[in-house]
Parts: C-alpha cells; structure tokens; sequence
C-alpha cells in the first residue's frame, strides 16, 4: 500500500550517518555505477548487490544498538519476500506470481545472508556511536523538516510541553479519583476491552462513529470516493502487526481505500497471554484511535493529499512525517475540544499519549545531541510516562536509529496549530471545514512551504 521506493528506504537510512543530501547523491551514484538504473528502478532482485554494497561501510559505521535493531529487522524480512510479494501478486497481477516467486526467494536468501553477516561480523565487534551529534541533528532539522529551531530550542520545548502536560493530567487525574494517581487509574482502564470475539467490530464502529461525527458537525471535507476497510490482520502480517494498523491507499491508485487490520487474539494462547494483549485494546483508548488513524486523522488526510494535481504535494511525506504525524496528532485535540472526546477517562488517555509525545522531544534531542545513553532513555520513559519496559526499550531503540523522526509528532502539532491560527487572521469569513479543507488539500507538505502556499508573502 506503500508508494515509498527501495531507493527512498536506502536514503532514509544512509541519512543519518551523511546527512539528507548526501545520502539521496550516495543512493543515485550508487544505482547508476553499481546497478547500471536509475534509483527508481531498484527492485528486490538487486538485493544481493545492495548488501554486498553495503557491507564494509556496516563495519565502520554501526554501533551496538543499531546493530542489534537491523538485525531484528532483517530476520523478519525473508516472509516479506519469500511469502508477501507472491501472495499480493496472486490478486493484483497473477501473472507476475512466478517472477516474483522466484525473485523474491533470491532476495530472502540475501536477506539470511545479511542476517549472519550482522549476527556474526558486525555485533561482535559494534563499536560506533548511534548518537549523530548536534551539526548533523540539527541539519536534518533544516534541510528536511525545514524548521528555524535547533536542536537546544527544541530540547527546551520538550521539556515546556511534559512539564505542562503532567500538570493537566495531575489536575484532571484528582477530578476522577483524588486518591489516585492517573498511572493508577489508566492502568486500571485498561482492564475495561472488548472481548476476543467483539474486538474487530468494535473497532469499526469506532471508525464509523467518528466519520459520522466529522460529517454531521462540519469537522473536515471528506474526500469523494474515500472509503476505510477495517479488517483481521492477514496470518502472514501477525508476527509484525502485535495489534493494530493503517495502510493508506498508494499515492497513484485509483481507488482510495484505506485498510486498517487488527490483529485478533490468539484462539490458542493462555487466559493470562491473552488479557495481556486485550488491555492494549483498552475501551478507553479505541476511538482516540480511530480519531488518530482515520477519521479526521491519518486515512482523511493522505486521502485528500492522494488528489493533488502535482506529484510534490502527494509525496511530501517521503521529505518529512512532521505535517502527517503533526495531524494526526492535532486531531485528538481537537476531537476532545469539539466534545467528541468527552469522558474523563479518554481525555486522561489523551493526555498520557501528549505526555509520550512530549518524551520523545526530549528523548530524541538529549540522545543525538546531549549524550544521553539507551538506558537512561528507557528509564526515562518508565519513570516519566509509565512506560512498560519492553515497550519503552522498543522505543528508544527506534529513537536511536531516526534522528528528529521522534520530535516530528507534538511538534508537528503546535506548528499546525499556528498555521491554523495564522490562516484564520487571513480568512476570518471561513468556517473550521474550510480551513481545514484549504490544508489539507495543499497536500502532504512540509509545513513551511504549507505555509507558503497558503499565505504567500504574508506568512
């Protein structure tokens, strides 16, 4: 459903040891004097060459904690080849079943293989550094996000927002229960789920509730011919799906349908595995959920961006997430604003994922630029944002390997906020559907050339 390229994947993660220019010009020279194609034309057989390629700059460059990240990953990917590709052929060009067969056993091999170089080469001997230091941090700040903040503003902001966001969820946690604390009260939420058998229909009368609520109170425009299928995750996807996800409608297609798929319990699991994975379906937090992935989130969102007259406005997420998760994000706010949102335990909910957003700000800049260790990041986070510690490793592991990805949601939300602050001065005449119509029909930009394009000279 991803319209993003091996060339662009390559990019994203050669970014972070040269930098944003430097790593779309190595991927480019790359293509063109090793694999004789342009980068768009890379494809999954080229996979045997591309880690070839890629195995003495690994030896040089990898520290421990991306080490041991890339080599988690790869040993998910050979199903991916092996198994997905033949599978997606099989409905959409049953012609292609045995090309791709065939390529894509090649490319699991060369996967196994990258995946012993890893396990037996590179982590014994991990010495770099994932911290990517100030310069750098603060470059993809300015080239790809396009921000006039560095790395110390942001870190400053970080801490502006978690101080305040626990001050709210303190006042409103003693409005629920004044001898509880709100760790102690969303922990007991979670205990409140949907059944085994309940859990995919209550996630599509989440998604439903929402889009009505959107329509009927003139939220956002939907875009025509937007549709969302809420469906069990495919058996192959369940390893790397623990719970739920959306998967937007490619930027070309036709039909913009988004699926979301929820992966059911397992029938066979013990009573005590199997509440465990119900509680992360809390009652609490399902329709923030579907607030934050479809209606008027990420599904509305990339829906509208899909039918930009110009390639740019549609592609913009492949530059930089920070308007895409910004408004995801923006969204849950506003829900709650507009009485969407209105139980206490919810808005409680809310608040703690603020909270989380807040974290990873400070998370994301103390680790690149301050020399904060994984540890110290994962402790933070537990003891900040109540985090359980596998999630919490989960998560600075990943901090560590996408420099200023992390910052890019709560940040991306009070940018979104000014803008809509900004556009509203200029157009006082219009209701909050144009508004929100006039930005999201700008596409999946940056939001400073957002800005641009809806305030010209006057921003």
């Amino acid at each position: 459903m991803n319209d993003e390229s091996l060339a662009d994947r390559l990019a994203a993660q050669l970014s972070r040891y040269l930098g944003p220019n430097n790593a779309r010009v190595a991927v480019r020279t790359f293509a063109l004097k090793t694999i004789g194609c342009s980068p768009e034309q890379l494809q999954p057989r080229h996979l045997p060459q591309i880690f070839d390629s890629l195995k003495p700059m690994l030896n040089t460059l990898v520290g421990r904690q991306a080490a041991e990240t890339a080599l988690e990953q790869a040993q998910q990917a050979p199903l991916l080849f092996t198994a997905l590709l033949p599978r997606l052929a099989q409905g959409a060009a049953p012609e292609l079943v045995d090309e791709l067969s065939t390529s894509g056993r090649k490319a699991g091999e060369a996967v196994e293989d990258y995946v012993a170089f890893i396990r037996d080469e590179i982590l014994p001997n991990a010495e770099g550094d994932f911290a990517i230091g100030k310069d750098l941090f603060d470059e993809i700040l300015r080239e790809d996000h396009m921000v006039d903040y560095d790395s110390d503003e942001l870190l400053e902001i970080g801490w502006d927002e978690l101080r305040a966001t626990e001050k709210m969820m303190d006042e409103l946690a003693r409005e629920i229960d004044p001898d509880r604390s709100a760790r102690e009260i969303l922990k007991e939420a979670k205990g409140d789920h949907p059944s085994p058998e309940r859990l995919l229909a209550t996630y599509e009368e989440a998604m439903r509730a929402a889009r009505d609520y959107v329509v009927e109170h003139g939220i956002v425009p939907l875009p025509p011919g937007e549709s969302l299928r809420i469906v069990e995750t495919p058996v192959y996807l369940r390893p790397i799906i623990p719970y739920a996800a959306y998967m937007p409608p490619g930027i070309l297609e036709e039909k913009q349908e988004g699926i979301f798929v929820v992966t059911p319990v397992d029938p066979d699991a013990s009573e005590e595995e199997k509440e465990a994975k119900l509680r992360g379906h809390s009652s609490t937090k399902i329709p923030v959920t579907a607030i934050h992935e479809a209606y008027p989130g990420h599904h509305l969102q990339l829906s509208w961006a899909n039918r930009a007259e110009t390639l740019p406005r549609r592609m913009g997420s492949f530059l930089a997430t920070m308007f895409i998760e910004g408004w995801a994000f923006y969204c849950e706010e506003l829900m709650e604003e507009l009485g969407y949102i209105s139980e206490p335990l919810q808005r409680l909910g809310r608040l703690s994922d603020q909270l989380w957003r807040a974290a990873r700000i400070i998370l994301d800049a103390s680790l690149h630029t301050r020399g904060m260790t994984v540890k110290e990041g994962i402790d933070f986070l537990i003891e900040r944002c109540g985090l359980e510690p596998a999630n919490a490793a989960a998560e600075v592991r990943r901090y560590t390997m996408t420099p200023t990805q992390p910052q890019s949601y709560l940040m991306g939300k009070l940018q979104i906020l000014e803008l809509i602050e900004e556009f509203k001065r200029e157009n006082p005449s219009l209701g909050l559907r144009e508004v929100h119509g006039a930005i999201l029909s700008s596409g999946s930009l940056p939001i400073r050339l957002m800005r641009r394009a809806l305030l010209g000279g006057r921003s």
